[in-house]
């Protein structure tokens, strides 16, 4: 008879609190300079893993989102990297996915799933791998995982696999709002850059790592950049909600990821829920904190 060992982990959403494309690479992907923060607004996923199981099985369900299930979700591709590193033959898991993170709106729900599947597993395994180890394995499933392996503040280079650790974030109060009729393909807000063939500066990161370094949230503020809002229609949702959270306090605010979810730091959870208040009858919100690695 097989037994079952079980795991339950946040897979925290992601912003970034600055984000450049530096240029577009020879294999098709692009370089970056982003700083990359974790958020308390987290999925929830279960992983349970059989012992002694007869071949190989993984399962992923995602109560209320069918689409996501199955094989079709980036969690299935990270439970199998997982096995096939080493190669493992036998193996029998099953993954829980309880979505809470806005999909398609550049905070990295689906690729912190993915972290979390890793994690767990590697949690669970009998001969655990090194961080380095798992970093290698979330780099080949995508971009944003390495980054969501380890959490916290970090600065983030290459297509995302390269981590250098910075100084981590003053507190703040974040409000995120996720605009409910617009929606942003990340391959075409890429295209659209290489299309303008402006890429970003990169004293416009030194500036950003000057600022983390002073520990001061309203010089990070300042120092903000999305190199993806220059590539926005005029008309966009995201400036509409950027202008509203800087009417309602917000020491900056900015769009996360290729979007086209907008975030705003606050310096109260009372000012953040004053905002969403304003907000919400044109995007769904969340106030949240700052999520730290451990």
């Amino acid at each position: 008879m097989e037994n079952t060992k079980n795991i339950t982990l946040p897979a925290p959403a992601k912003i970034n609190v600055c984000l450049g494309v530096t240029r577009k690479r020879g294999d098709g992907y692009h370089d970056i300079d982003s700083v990359m923060q974790t958020v308390a607004l987290c999925d929830s996923v279960s992983v349970s893993l059989a012992e002694n199981a007869r071949g190989a099985e993984i399962t992923v369900l995602c109560p209320g989102h069918e689409s996501l299930e199955g094989e079709k979700n980036i969690a299935f591709r990270a439970a199998k990297s997982y096995f096939d590193y080493p190669k493992t033959e036998n193996y029998s898991v099953s993954i829980v996915i309880e979505k809470v993170i806005p999909m398609e709106a550049g905070l990295g729900g689906g690729s912190s799933d993915a972290a979390a599947v890793l994690l767990a597993l590697n949690a669970l395994a009998p001969v655990p791998l090194e961080e380095s180890e798992l970093i290698s394995i979330g780099a080949r499933v995508g971009a944003d995982v390495p980054f969501l392996l380890r959490r916290g503040t970090a600065l983030v280079g290459g297509i995302g696999e390269k981590l250098s650790p910075c100084r981590p974030l003053p507190e703040t109060s974040v409000l995120i709002a996720y605009p409910k009729h617009e929606k942003v393909a990340t391959g075409k807000a890429y295209a659209a850059i290489d299309a303008r063939g402006e890429f970003s500066s990169p004293s416009d990161f030194e500036k950003m790592k000057l600022a983390l370094e002073s520990g001061n949230i309203s010089e990070v503020a300042g120092a903000s950049y999305n190199i993806f809002e220059s590539v926005l229609p005029g008309g966009s949702a995201v400036f509409g909600l950027k202008k509203e959270m800087l009417a309602h306090g917000a020491l900056m605010s900015l769009m996360s990821g290729s979007g086209s979810a907008v975030f705003g730091f606050f310096p109260s959870d009372e000012c953040a829920r004053t905002a969403a208040k304003a907000l919400a009858p044109a995007a769904d919100t969340f106030v949240t904190e700052l999520f730290r690695a451990d």
